[in-house]
């Protein structure tokens, strides 16, 4: 009896050992499996398609996103110049309503920093528009109705000898480089608070004959530009308004 008992726990043993050995060879193999799935489990035709159809997804998205970067740049404008306007208000409170008169409508403008900067307006960030560097190259060029060398992006030199982006309305003589519709008799062109409130103030930098103005939009008079008004609003015109520069 007790040699049967010792072969029956020695066969135990043995089953033991086999079942662990099959377990294996099969936990093995799933794992040979699922790793040749892995690898194998796309084709290059597939990889191809799936490349194709991200590309044509970045396609179409990316003019989405630069033009949705640029209507922030423009949101960005019409603050500054909306702050420009409230600087604008508190000089002319202490000036007898009157807004400072710059000698040119163009750059260098250091009347108009002169007298906000930094009693009134402590940032020189917002003298620029965020938009400014797409349309340097036609402030410096010669070749669209202007002097060039109008520098119009944000940099020390500029801030220093006082060039900006933004145009300034209040003047006291003709700029050729920009001629108001104004007769020479309708200078000087001050402006004050109690101006009419279609009165453009301040405006995206402009010239007539560029291809493209500042926020991806078209060149020429009927080209969209942010323009401050006497009464410190700030409007988004693809047009000169009626009464921009007279009373109307």
């Amino acid at each position: 009896m007790f040699g049967s008992t010792i072969l029956r726990f020695l066969c135990a043993i043995s089953n033991t050992k086999l079942l662990r050995k099959v377990h294996d060879m099969r936990i093995t193999k799933w794992q040979t499996e699922r790793s040749g799935n892995i690898s194998g489990g796309f084709s290059l035709s597939e990889l191809l398609v799936v490349m194709a159809t991200i590309s044509t997804l970045m396609a179409i998205m990316l003019p989405s996103l630069g033009r949705a970067r640029e209507q922030a740049r423009r949101v960005t404008c019409a603050s500054n110049l909306r702050q420009l306007g409230f600087g604008l208000q508190m000089y002319a409170i202490d000036n007898d309503g009157w807004y400072p008169a710059e000698q040119l409508c163009g750059n260098p403008q250091s009347i108009l920093t002169g007298s906000l900067f930094p009693e009134y307006l402590a940032n020189r960030d917002i003298f620029y528009c965020p938009s400014a560097a797409a349309i340097e190259r036609y402030a410096l060029s010669n070749e669209y109705g202007g002097p060039g060398g109008d520098s119009v992006i944000n940099t020390d030199e500029n801030w220093a000898r006082s060039y900006i982006s933004y145009k300034y309305f209040s003047i006291m003589q003709r700029d050729t480089r920009m001629p108001l519709p104004l007769s020479l008799s309708e200078y000087p062109h001050l402006l004050k608070d109690s101006s009419p409130s279609s009165r453009w103030l301040m405006s995206d930098w402009v010239r007539k004959h560029v291809p493209v103005f500042p926020h991806m939009e078209k060149g020429g008079w009927g080209g969209g530009r942010n323009v401050l008004f006497t009464d410190t609003s700030v409007q988004f015109v693809r047009r000169r308004t009626p009464g921009a520069f007279r009373n109307k």
